[in-house]
């Protein structure tokens, strides 16, 4: 059998994946486009299109009168383009932050996971809801929170998401993004950060050798910050059962 992929080590943190679920994963990942850092992800261009990010770390793109604004940060074995699959227009704007692979897919493959599939169709409605309180979230926090407050949040939300079981375990963990686009990320300026990151060294609660961060105080950050990680469970008791 082959190797597991990002997205089937990602499900496989809250569910034990079934055969014919697993067999889904691989179809739906047959397909796979090798792309370069800055490369633009071609999934969101256009109505249809949907895909996997199996490799690297890409950015949601925006533009406003005060300049570029990052709306979303995506890891390996995330879904890009759920949240545009209820309408017919174009998405946003993607791009790769790294090197990376995707793996685009037609929509109609996320119909037969809700009539073939219906378990894991509910899981994946399962996480992309908890990305969705999340975006909620950072618009509460952003008019709420101070700088130093979001960033707190930016750096937990990253490390809960990237610790999930079989994908990556830890307070350390690379950050391939510049204070300019961490500031684009937040919404604040490189300056703002770099400030924030100096006071976050100063108290011990993390270290840095780039790309790579280390929350060494972890609870004190969650505890300013009143953090929930909504990243380490997920309710499955209303999920149907497995076909």
């Amino acid at each position: 059998m082959s190797e597991d992929t990002c997205l089937t080590k990602r499900l496989c943190a809250f569910i034990e994946l079934t055969d014919a679920e697993r067999d889904y994963i691989r179809d739906i990942e047959e397909e796979s486009h090798e792309l370069s850092k800055g490369d633009v992800v071609p999934i969101t261009e256009g109505a249809g299109k949907v895909g996997v990010l199996d490799s690297g770390w890409a950015v949601a793109v925006t533009q406003t009168p005060k300049g570029e604004r990052i709306t979303h940060v995506y890891l390996p074995g995330d879904i890009v383009g759920l949240a545009e699959i209820g309408g017919a227009f174009e998405g946003q704007r993607l791009r790769m932050q790294t090197d990376g692979k995707v793996c685009p897919f037609a929509r109609t493959k996320i119909g037969r996971a809700i009539s073939d599939l219906p378990r894991l169709a509910a899981l994946l409605l399962a996480v992309s809801s908890i990305d969705q309180m999340n975006l909620r979230d950072r618009l509460a926090f952003c008019t709420t929170y101070s700088a130093e407050d979001r960033l707190i949040l930016f750096l937990l939300d990253l490390r809960a998401r990237l610790a999930l079981p079989n994908v990556g375990s830890g307070n350390r963990f690379r950050l391939p993004l510049t204070q300019v686009e961490i500031g684009r990320a937040i919404g604040t300026s490189d300056i703002t950060v770099n400030k924030a990151l100096q006071d976050l060294l100063r108290r011990q609660w993390i270290e840095i050798e780039r790309p790579y961060h280390r929350l060494l105080d972890r609870r004190a950050m969650e505890l300013q910050v009143n953090y929930i990680d909504r990243f380490a469970t997920i309710d499955t008791s209303w999920f149907p059962d497995a076909v």
